[in-house]
């Protein structure tokens, strides 16, 4: 059976079930997994087949008795660490563009475009995650006919739709999921939730994640005196998540745009609640609005804007009677574009068509080579007979002299 091989460079991240899903829920396709480490079932996310790439002494024998017929890198970043071995040994490769991977902002530009120029030459093909990333990375020199877009697709059955309904009484409660970094905006969700606590008392803002800036965003929750009202919940992992999406009311991610280029492609966690029925407000970064119709399927203000995302949240609270329709809506567009399923369906094509594109490829190789031999033996040929034809001249007018 015809394999691809997905290169890892580290195991799964418990935030990253995504990645996991589009590794083993492959069927048409045999799957292994390749890395630069040894294998452990100490982990969330173990693999059957895994090789640890630097422990193989025979990669070319490897390749060819596994029947790879290309490799699958879930990042930028890694798709350059694997390309020399697709080089050498003449494999495709192909690149999952995620997010700051596929950022054509200025603070990011000039490495992005030099990471990608030797996977140019090498002819690799790109999945990006939206076409906001497709875009990017057209602006970053990558040809158009080796850009797909792939939207990243959930588990329905793990987060079922809910009828939402805002309490009379109690905690009013807005979620927010995503790791503790600048891209995900929880600075400016904590300044426009405050807004909103002024007016509602008894809500509460829940955080599920961790990362670098908890540090940070502790010291803002602090300095707006939110200590019991904004709660950091920590890192969980999907089930967990599908857990307190259930408790929740409304839910906000404040995307944007970090100081260091560092984009969003489209948050699950977006596509998580939406399936899970809550009203969401978000911003209009990256590729959100592809998924989020405003004022249709959810409510959606200018990153990094506190006043207009608290205008949002405020926005379900003072119209709960339009939940029902807003929710109903939403979970359509998951089911219909982004369900785990459908989209391994459209990955298979995927492999499908970079497989054809190279079987022809080195058709056009075998036949511009059989071509220049065919070249090549006619022009000897009729150098042949030229050379015969002066053989025979110059022996004419040797026996008309004598």
């Amino acid at each position: 059976m015809r394999t691809i091989a997905y290169f890892v460079s580290e195991n799964i991240k418990t935030h990253q079930r995504f990645i996991y899903n589009q590794i083993v829920k492959i069927s048409n396709y045999r799957s292994i997994v390749i890395g630069p480490f040894d294998n452990t079932n100490h982990t969330e996310f173990p693999f059957e087949n895994y090789y640890n790439i630097n422990k193989i002494k025979d990669l070319e024998n490897f390749f060819k008795e596994q029947d790879i017929i290309a490799i699958h890198a879930h990042h930028g970043k890694h798709g350059q660490e694997i390309l020399p071995v697709c080089e050498k040994y003449n494999i495709p490769l192909i690149v999952s563009i995620r997010g700051r991977d596929g950022s054509d902002r200025p603070e990011i530009f000039k490495k992005n475009a030099e990471r990608y120029s030797s996977l140019i030459k090498h002819g690799a093909h790109f999945f990006s995650v939206c076409q906001y990333l497709a875009e990017g990375l057209r602006n970053l020199g990558i040809p158009d006919e080796k850009i797909n877009v792939l939207y990243g697709g959930i588990e329905l059955d793990l987060f079922a739709y809910s009828t939402p309904i805002l309490p009379k009484e109690g905690e009013i409660r807005v979620l927010s999921v995503g790791r503790l970094v600048d891209k995900k905006g929880f600075v400016t969700l904590i300044k426009a939730f405050n807004r909103i606590y002024t007016q509602y008392p008894n809500a509460r803002l829940h955080i599920i994640g961790a990362g670098e800036d908890e540090k940070k965003i502790k010291s803002v929750i602090t300095e707006f005196h939110l200590k019991d009202v904004v709660i950091l919940r920590g890192a969980m992992d999907s089930k967990q998540v599908s857990s307190e999406l259930k408790k929740a009311h409304i839910f906000c991610l404040a995307s944007q745009t970090a100081k260091n280029g560092d984009i969003e492609g489209i948050p699950n966690a977006l596509k998580e609640a939406m399936a899970s029925g809550l009203p969401v407000v978000s911003t209009q970064h990256a590729g959100i609005p592809e998924l989020i119709e405003h004022q249709r399927t959810g409510y959606l203000a200018p990153e990094k804007n506190d006043i207009e995302l608290a205008k949002g949240i405020q926005f379900f609270l003072e119209h709960p009677e339009i939940w029902i329709d807003y929710t109903e809506r939403a979970r359509k567009v998951i089911e219909e574009k982004f369900d785990v399923n459908k989209q391994i369906i459209e990955q298979q094509s995927l492999y499908s068509l970079v497989n054809t594109m190279k079987t022809e490829t080195e058709t056009e190789t075998k036949t511009e080579t059989k071509t220049e031999e065919t070249e090549t033996e006619t022009e000897t040929e009729t150098e042949t007979e030229e050379t015969k034809k002066k053989k025979r001249n110059r022996k004419n007018k040797s026996s008309k002299g004598n």
